[in-house]
């Protein structure tokens, strides 16, 4: 008996998986709305830390995946130390999507740190883009400005949600 049951749901497995209404339209029309992200993006971060300003090379590979329906995001830092040695300080990976039933954008974000998010997106407008999430307490924000060719995004974090402190910064120019 417990072999017929399991043939008949295997069975009608594909059946479930065709039912499966298609938004793909949807999410590659919502997701070209920050094609201006697409690209190799190269320059400067900045972090401000109890110890003071520290500053890091930056490298943002972005490109459309699952047949243009979202954003893939890497994203690396790397430090020169004083022996000429370079260092990762950052190192992350995010996956930018529209969310069919919420009807919002979503960003999912991990670090090598063993952390990850899932952060809302908010367009602006063309040129324009937040990203933001909660840690415990603290909301944190991220604004990006995307014009010629330049990338500017400034993170904030704040402890009530009216007063905000800047903690980070990059400034990458695109190189292809």
């Amino acid at each position: 008996m417990k072999r017929y049951t399991l043939l008949l749901a295997i069975s009608l497995l594909p059946l479930s998986i065709m039912a499966q209404p298609d938004f793909s339209s949807l999410a590659k029309e919502k997701i070209s709305q920050l094609d201006l992200m697409v690209g190799t993006w190269k320059g400067m971060g900045y972090m401000w830390t109890q110890a003071g300003k520290d500053s890091s090379h930056v490298v943002e590979n972005i490109q459309y995946k699952l047949d243009s329906t979202i954003l893939f995001i890497e994203g690396q830092g790397t430090k020169v130390m004083e022996d000429g040695s370079k260092m990762v300080v950052h190192d992350a990976l995010g996956i930018m999507s529209f969310h069919p039933f919420l009807k919002e954008y979503q960003m999912t974000s991990f670090i090598s740190k063993g952390m990850s998010t899932v952060a809302k997106v908010k367009i602006i407008d063309a040129e324009n883009i937040i990203w933001s999430f909660n840690s415990g307490p603290v909301s944190i924000r991220y604004s990006i400005t995307i014009a010629n060719n330049q990338w500017t995004e400034i993170g904030e974090r704040s402890m009530d949600g009216q007063n905000w402190m800047k903690f980070f910064e990059m400034k990458l120019s695109k190189v292809n």
